[in-house]
């Protein structure tokens, strides 16, 4: 008769056992990358896309103009008759100058349209501010009301002129050709001098260049 052999009771592994066998965990999920930001374009890209060299000068002129009568607007008398620092102009001086600049190329338009530089192509600072002065000395007792229509007269003539110039051929409007470096100037002109009188009127340093 054969003898039973006892067996032995299986082992439970406790729950929280190290040998516990143990369920991969699943792969958490990745968050989505946020999208790229597109870069901005330029300023006014749709508008100088297509442009020709003549039309963007005429945008730029338009633009620093702008510039100009917002800074001046609503500008009393008494403050406009005032120095925006010492030893600078008014900004009725300012406005006298600007629309000078722009009688100045009317004089030049032709001789500068044939290729001849402009009178002032390589003055020095110094002469400049004499001229400068030269041209201001008659015009400095007209009002501010004067003067401002006076250089809104000017710029008005200079923009009619640029108009009966034809687009093409394209070089008299490209840097380069002393038509175009005369007129090109104008734009920074402008918001240079807009910026002095935006600044004076808010406190802040006015910028030295005249």
């Amino acid at each position: 008769m054969r003898s039973k052999r006892a067996v032995a009771p299986k082992r439970r592994t406790p729950a929280g056992s190290r040998s516990a066998v143990r369920r991969p965990r699943p792969a958490a999920a990745h968050a989505p990358r946020p999208a790229a930001v597109p870069a901005s374009p330029p300023a006014f890209a749709a508008q100088r896309a297509h442009a020709s060299s003549r039309e963007e000068l005429l945008f730029e002129l338009a633009r620093a103009r702008a510039a100009v009568k917002a800074a001046i607007q609503g500008l009393s008398v008494a403050n406009a008759a005032r120095p925006i620092a010492r030893g600078k102009w008014s900004p009725l001086e300012i406005v006298l100058h600007i629309g000078e600049r722009d009688r100045v190329r009317l004089d030049e338009f032709h001789r500068t349209l044939h290729g001849q530089p402009r009178s002032w192509a390589s003055i020095s600072d110094a002469e400049q501010a004499a001229v400068n002065e030269q041209h201001l000395a008659p015009l400095r007792a007209l009002s501010w009301d004067s003067a401002v229509r006076r250089m809104d007269s000017l710029r008005e003539q200079l923009l009619l002129r640029l108009h009966d110039v034809p687009a093409l051929p394209d070089d008299v409007w490209q840097r380069g050709h002393a038509f175009a470096d005369m007129l090109w100037a104008l734009p920074e002109h402008d918001r240079h001098h807009a910026d002095q009188i935006k600044q004076a009127r808010i406190g802040e340093p006015v910028l030295t260049e005249d």
